[in-house]
């Protein structure tokens, strides 16, 4: 079977984007039903780029863009060289392997690195700088001013299981729900490797929006006295462990795509989406990073030098 997204470029530069897939595709180990009724490749907006009345409507449809070269490629693998560096000095890489392939020790299990984000001043200008790609985008999206929040999410998947499903909104939802995830993969990503899945229309579910959508994950029981701010881990943001039987009670198909270095995908917050597994040797790296408008409430667990995040100090009670 072979799934081609509609705008991917052909690379000839030694790292060609492979669109073809060799193994089932999985999420959390389930395989996915990949008939054209279950399963889907993500609409493109590259012909809408430059409009953002057209994007602002497409985001409000498709609950997603996903936009081929919104970022210079270069610019990615130079943020990306610190990253697989790293990763060699800490001995996670392959012995013998070149370090550039990023191909994975075979014992690692790493995921989350949001360190090698605060230490790597190329990625930083490659989200947040004020005249760069991504930045005047947002501009140019929003019609107005833009802040971005200061933590960056960082990843370094390993050959292995993927995100379960789920939407950031439980996750940062204490500032304005006008809020952006921009999902860049730091390399290219084929369907072996995975990358993000989303759930086609999951962002219009009232009762989805309605229910799990107005949770907060660092909120805890302040009348059980098991629960207080020091301990309580707060509530669990995955919506399912199976995305499979997930998708039978939302409904909509479950959309990706593969994805090349420059590559942006930028979705809602009410978007149910996770990722797949990373059926390759190889580790898969990608940043998460947030934006809205600066005139607008920002969530206060992720701003300042050192933003707090998911810490103890960012717990709130609450009557369960």
């Amino acid at each position: 079977m072979s799934l081609h997204a509609e705008g991917a470029q052909d690379r000839s530069d030694g790292d060609v984007m492979n669109t073809e897939h060799t193994q089932p595709i999985t999420s959390l180990g389930k395989t996915l039903d990949t008939s054209p009724e279950r399963f889907g490749i993500m609409r493109r907006s590259d012909d809408i780029a430059h409009d953002a009345v057209a994007l602002q409507a497409r985001m409000k449809q498709d609950g997603y863009l996903l936009l081929s070269n919104l970022l210079d490629r270069e610019d990615v693998l130079a943020a990306r060289r610190p990253i697989v560096q790293a990763l060699a000095d800490e001995a996670q890489l392959e012995p013998g392997t070149n370090i550039d392939h990023a191909v994975a020790r075979r014992d690692t299990d790493l995921y989350f690195r949001p360190d090698m984000a605060a230490q790597n001043p190329a990625l930083k200008r490659l989200l947040y700088h004020a005249e760069g790609r991504m930045m005047r985008f947002f501009e140019r999206f929003f019609g107005g001013g833009v802040r971005h929040f200061d933590f960056t999410w960082l990843r370094c998947v390993a050959p292995g299981k993927g995100t379960p499903p789920h939407c950031d909104i439980v996750y940062m939802g204490r500032g304005t729900p006008r809020l952006y995830t921009a999902w860049t993969p730091l390399g290219d990503v084929d369907l072996d490797m995975g990358g993000v899945m989303v759930l086609e229309g999951s962002h219009l579910n009232e009762r989805l929006r309605n229910g799990y959508g107005q949770r907060d994950v660092d909120a805890y029981c302040s009348n059980k006295p098991d629960d207080d701010a020091r301990t309580a881990r707060g509530l669990n943001g995955w919506l399912s462990e199976d995305p499979v039987n997930l998708q039978r009670g939302l409904k909509g198909r479950w959309l990706t795509s593969p994805f090349a270095a420059g590559d942006v995908l930028i979705f809602d917050m009410y978007l149910v989406h996770g990722g797949l597994d990373n059926r390759s040797q190889r580790f898969r790296l990608s940043s998460d990073s947030r934006y809205q408008l600066a005139s607008e409430p920002v969530d206060e667990r992720w701003v300042g030098a050192d933003p707090p995040g998911h810490g103890p100090n960012s717990k709130r009670g609450k009557i369960c």
